[in-house]
């Protein structure tokens, strides 16, 4: 009997030892989950370093998750005042300063980022958005660029819409594909398409004089011939960067990096492609303004990857370097990205004309891009060389306003978006297809617009809204696809 009680009684021991044992070691288990989960940002290096001490020790610190925040302030003041003001306003711990070492880090700024520990982001928000001079607090969203035509595990797009659904986030507007590549999938998109659409596209046309300049199709060189060849325009090109001394390009004026990668060179094409078709001055693939300045704003990694502060420096520093045209070939379903969106206002209220493209995520509707989808900017959507609508093309009306009433037609405009002739990374020239590329074709017309008017007076005469209008009223309207497809027509100088 006593033998029996002992055995219950080292049974029982033995349970409460390994309970013990479980609850010790839970919390390693889920920091390790946490540490590998897609919400940390890729600035939680620079997050920890350089910070002032309101984390827990070194010691603790590999063991707690940081995801980066954005707080936005009232009024502009160098970074180091803002700083100081949180430090000295928000005692609770759990928080860091992240510095921001790039080229707007010379000028004022009216946001900064803050990596917040993920138990106390609550608590932490709450406290900062107490603060008199803070404006509100959203996370620093990541952007995506995926391949256009590549598919998915079950053969479906990549793309800001899946299924007809929107996914979570703005993603990076799915990057141009060179024609040709997947074929069979292409033909059943264009037989699926004519049920969805009043367009008829052929996807294994013969393309019109192999491979035409899209320059001649618009009549640049007339402009050309009057001496108006983009001059004394600045152009930004926000995208994967450029190389320096690239032989396409005449009028390289600056190279920003706002990545966390050291290197100011495209290594990957897309944004040495994009400033071809505004600026390239190569016979095989000549742009529209080939005088333009460029000024290339590398906003994307190798990786193909950024965050929504890397926008907000960079276009804080397009307004304060007085850029006159903006070309952005990113994009998503996701409006709600507060920031973003108001950054974007802010920079046509500067007088900027923000030219960007409308999305791949056609032929469904409803499936606009923002910031295209913005009223302040010229949204681009992509035709073929037969003036078909192409079927990857994002349709309107746009979503912002259909809880309330009714949605406004988008896109602005449609330009040529299939086959176009562009810059490579080094020298020569290649074709690319999607609304990334239409946009570039928009923007080059802008930068040929402008440079007719007299340097001295454009910021009087020109604005986001003039701009706007010329495009709209100048446009040819295509006979077949309706206005949620075409917008205004066809861009026409």
């Amino acid at each position: 009997m006593i033998t029996r009680r002992i055995s219950k009684l080292n049974l029982s021991l033995l349970v409460v030892i390994v309970s013990i044992s479980i609850l010790h070691f839970k919390p390693s288990i889920d920091q390790t989950r946490f540490s590998s989960s897609p919400n940390q940002t890729l600035n939680l290096k620079s997050a920890i370093e350089g910070s002032e001490s309101h984390a827990p020790t070194d010691q603790q610190e590999h063991q707690i998750t940081y995801r980066n925040y954005i707080v936005s302030f009232l009024k502009y003041k160098s970074a180091e005042d803002h700083r100081t003001y949180l430090d000295e306003n928000v005692k609770l711990g759990g928080w860091k300063w992240v510095e921001r070492r790039n080229p707007a880090a010379k000028f004022a700024t009216d946001f900064g980022v803050v990596a917040i520990e993920e138990s106390a982001r609550a608590v932490l928000i709450e406290e900062f958005e107490k603060l008199e001079l803070v404006k509100d607090v959203s996370a620093d969203l990541s952007y995506q660029r995926s391949l256009l035509g590549k598919k998915t595990k079950r053969f479906r797009k990549v793309g800001a819409f899946v299924d007809g659904k929107k996914r979570p986030g703005k993603i990076f507007t799915a990057m141009s594909f060179q024609e040709g590549e997947n074929d069979a999938s292409a033909t059943a998109t264009a037989t699926a398409t004519a049920a969805t659409s009043n367009t008829t596209i052929s996807w294994r046309r013969q393309l019109l004089m192999q491979k035409s300049q899209v320059t001649s199709l618009f009549g640049a060189d007339m402009l050309w011939s009057k001496g108006h060849t983009g001059s004394k325009v600045k152009m930004a090109i926000f995208d994967t960067g450029i190389r320096a001394n690239h032989p396409h390009f005449r009028n390289i004026k600056e190279r920003t990096n706002w990545t966390n990668e050291d290197t100011l060179n495209d290594n990957l094409g897309h944004g040495t492609f994009v400033a071809g078709v505004i600026a390239g001055e190569d016979s095989e693939c000549l742009g529209f303004a080939p005088d333009t300045e460029i000024y290339a704003f590398r906003v994307f990694t190798d990786a193909q990857v950024s965050y929504t502060s890397w926008f907000l420096d960079a276009f804080n520093y397009a307004i304060a370097t007085n850029m006159d045209v903006l070309n952005l070939s990113i994009g998503g379903p996701d409006y709600l990205d507060l920031p973003f969106v108001e950054k974007v206002w802010e920079l046509t209220a500067n007088n900027i004309i923000m030219v960007s493209a409308i999305g791949n995520d056609g032929p469904l509707y409803g499936t606009l891009n923002n910031p295209a989808d913005q009223s302040d900017v010229i949204g681009v959507g992509g035709i073929d060389y037969s003036d078909h609508i192409a079927s990857f093309s994002s349709r309107g009306m746009s979503t912002w306003e259909i809880p309330h009433g009714y949605g406004r037609v988008k896109p602005d405009v449609v330009a040529y978006g299939r086959e176009i002739m562009g810059s490579k990374i080094s020298t020569g020239c290649k074709s690319l297809s999607g609304t990334s590329v239409a946009s570039p074709v928009v923007a080059g017309v802008v930068c040929l617009l402008v440079s007719v008017i007299p340097e001295g007076s454009r910021k009087d005469i020109l604005n986001p809204a003039s701009m706007k209008q010329a495009l709209v009223e100048g446009a040819a309207k295509l006979s077949g696809p309706n206005m949620y497809e075409q917008g205004a027509g066809r861009v026409d100088l």
